[in-house]
């Protein structure tokens, strides 16, 4: 499900196309719209791909089902536009008409998009598939089943938070492996029976799973109700560090260590993020989190690590 990384001046020439002015001998590019929903649509304008892929739709208003959205289309090449409960934002409006896509998922069950939103775009002429379930782990589940084929990989994050799978679900989707929530100290329901023997229809049978975040979001003991469903074999592997913006650099470091690329979000809310990650994903770049009034050593280190790089800020804020 990956492709090769398009070419990162393609990507600056998109945030070009919307106004961003670029210092000479500087690749060091803004993209943001004038709240949530309008960035999200200027991240879908900065890509390179296939402008009539599927398009995930998410509420904007919380993050779970958004986690899910963004993995699956990083994985299927596409973006993550977001809504409101019961109304449409203008500006994804403005973007699906301007991709031309002709199907759209909505990712989420009616309490966060309502059926309003599901009529207006059936009226506009999009065949919409929704994928939910009876909650943000089922949902999770359900997008799993449904958009990834038999994954050898699944990626782990706490349902209850959202800093450690920003970057994670940047880097799931890039492997072509979904994110499944869990509980910090239980594993769900939706998610014991999908990786369990018992779940036959669309099962899930990974062999290798991928933790996110420290003890405190996943702890051991849900990796050891994981173990005991008969994953004793299996591989896990957990990328933490002692922050939301240290473990971003760990993701970042594990699935994409070189390259010039990054790509820059505030990490202490979740919308410019979530529409960054498959962005990070297209460009083969890691998504990289950020305070809103400076940058933070873990991520500074981490960028002059990597020596001279393009940087892409998604969101309205640059810090210094």
């Amino acid at each position: 499900m990956r492709r090769s990384p398009a070419p990162l001046t393609l990507a600056l020439a998109g945030a070009l196309a919307l106004g961003t002015a670029v210092p000479a001998q500087a690749a060091d590019v803004r993209i943001s719209g004038e709240d949530r929903y309008g960035t999200a649509a200027a991240v879908s304008r900065s890509f390179t791909g296939n402008p009539h892929a599927s398009v995930y739709l998410a509420t904007g208003e919380g993050f779970p089902d958004a986690l899910a959205a963004s993995a699956a289309a990083a994985a299927d090449r596409s973006r993550v536009l977001l809504t409101g409960r019961d109304e449409l934002p203008q500006a994804t409006l403005d973007e699906l008409e301007n991709l031309g896509t002709s199907t759209v998922h909505l990712v989420g069950g009616t309490t966060s998009i309502g059926t309003a939103v599901e009529e207006e775009l059936r009226r506009r002429g999009h065949s919409v598939l929704r994928l939910a379930g009876e909650d943000r782990y089922a949902t999770a589940v359900r997008v799993a089943r449904v958009l990834f084929d038999d994954p050898g990989t699944v990626f782990l994050a706490t349902g209850e938070g959202f800093p450690d799978a920003l970057a994670g679900a940047a880097a799931a989707g890039s492997a072509g492996a979904p994110v499944l929530l869990v509980g910090s100290t239980r594993l769900p329901e939706p998610v014991r029976y999908a990786l369990s023997a018992e779940g036959t229809s669309l099962p899930l049978r990974p062999s290798r799973f991928v933790v996110l975040g420290g003890g405190s979001a996943v702890s051991d003991a849900v990796l050891d109700q994981v173990r005991a469903l008969g994953y004793e074999d299996a591989v896990f592997e957990r990328l933490a560090g002692p922050d939301r913006y240290a473990t971003a650099v760990a993701v970042g470091q594990r699935f994409s260590p070189g390259g010039s690329a990054a790509v820059v979000a505030v990490g202490d809310g979740f919308a410019d993020a979530l529409a960054a990650g498959p962005l990070a994903a297209e460009l083969g770049a890691p998504l990289l989190l950020t305070g809103t009034g400076a940058t933070p050593e873990a991520t500074r280190a981490e960028l002059d690590r990597r020596g001279t790089v393009d940087r892409l800020h998604v969101g309205a804020a640059r810090p210094s």
